[in-house]
C-alpha cells in the first residue's frame, strides 16, 4: 500500500526530469493564482465561486512542488560541509550562487522598474491586499531557491556497475 510516508521516502531518488517538473510546478502555481485572480475575478469575468476550486488547485500545485523538492533535497543542503565530498560541495556552491544570483537579478529588475515608474508616473499606493501576495511569495520562494537550483542542475546519479544486469 502506498502511503504519503512511503512516497516521501522515495523522493531522494527522483530523476532530473521529475525534479525539473516539480520545480516548474512550484514556481508556476502561486504566480498563476495571483495573475488569474487579478485578471479574471477582480474584473468580473469569472465569479469567485468558480475561481475558488481553481485557486485551491493552483496553490496545491505550488505546495506539492515545494514539498517534493524539499523532500528530495533533505540532507543535501542542510548537511555539514565537512560531510560532503568535493563534487557535492561544488554542486551545493553552484546551487547557492545560481539561486541567490537569480534572486538578486529579480530584485534589481523590480527596483529598476519601480524607479522608472515612480520617475514618470508618480507615487504608488500599496495596501495589504496588494502586499500580502508579495510577502507570501518572498516567504515561500527565498528559502526554496537553493533547493530548486540544486534540483534543477544536479544530474542523475550514474547506474551502479555492480547492480547492472549482464
Amino acid at each position: 500500500m502506498v502511503t504519503p510516508a512511503t512516497l516521501y521516502q522515495r523522493l531522494p531518488s527522483l530523476r532530473q526530469r521529475q525534479r525539473r517538473i516539480l520545480v516548474v510546478a512550484a514556481f508556476a502555481g502561486f504566480p498563476l493564482l495571483n495573475v488569474g485572480y487579478a485578471t479574471l475575478v477582480t474584473t468580473g469575468i469569472l465569479p469567485s465561486a468558480v475561481w475558488g476550486p481553481v485557486a485551491i488547485a493552483l496553490f496545491a500545485i505550488t505546495l506539492i512542488g515545494v514539498v517534493a523538492i524539499y523532500g528530495w533535497g533533505q540532507g543535501r543542503i542542510t548537511e555539514r560541509r565537512d560531510d560532503l565530498d568535493e563534487r557535492q560541495r561544488v554542486m551545493l556552491d553552484r546551487a547557492l550562487v545560481t539561486g541567490y544570483g537569480a534572486l538578486t537579478t529579480v530584485i534589481v529588475v523590480i527596483l529598476g522598474a519601480l524607479a522608472l515608474y515612480l520617475s514618470f508616473v508618480g507615487p504608488i499606493t500599496i495596501d495589504m491586499t496588494n502586499l500580502t501576495p508579495m510577502v507570501i511569495a518572498v516567504a515561500l520562494y527565498v528559502p526554496f531557491l537553493p533547493f530548486a537550483a540544486l534540483a534543477w542542475i544536479e544530474a542523475d546519479a550514474p547506474a551502479d556497475d555492480d547492480l547492472a544486469p549482464r
